[in-house]
């Protein structure tokens, strides 16, 4: 069991790989805590769906929420250049690479568009990246 916390745990090891910087701080479109630090993330996991199928089969869809945070520094467009470039190499390296595909769910993970979103928040560009992660796990 752990599949969800596998997976959690292996995004969170990428995101660092790919130089952002994990927090425990909640952050989200209504609030920035004063701690954050630029280019700082969270993740949030909710289960969607949990079919199950014979042999003791589940197929569980999981939503993942990745927050990043970005200090504008009064230049918001470029940061949010930045945010779009950092969303795609973000989508890429997740989909693509092997810590996460070698899991022993081999999870299929999408990107949720319509989750996908950013807001300016006083002097901070909070950026939410959702995925969907199709799992299948033995219940047995």
């Amino acid at each position: 069991m752990g599949d969800t916390k596998d997976l959690q745990e292996a995004i969170e090891a990428r995101m660092v790989a790919l130089g952002f910087t994990q927090t425990e701080d909640v952050f989200d479109f209504d609030a920035v805590p004063g701690s954050v630090v630029d280019q700082a993330f969270r993740i949030e996991t909710e289960p969607i769906a949990n079919p199950y199928f014979s042999f003791n089969i589940a197929n569980t869809k999981e939503r993942i929420s990745i927050w990043v945070c970005y200090k504008t520094h009064r230049k918001r467009r470029t940061v949010q250049k930045t945010a779009k470039d950092d969303r795609e190499t973000i989508e890429v390296d997740l989909i693509n690479h092997a810590s996460i595909s070698g899991l022993s769910t081999d999870p299929l993970l999408t990107m949720d568009a319509e989750a996908t979103q950013e807001k300016f928040l006083e002097h901070w560009l909070i950026s939410k990246l959702a995925f969907t992660a199709d799992i299948i796990r033995d219940i047995s």
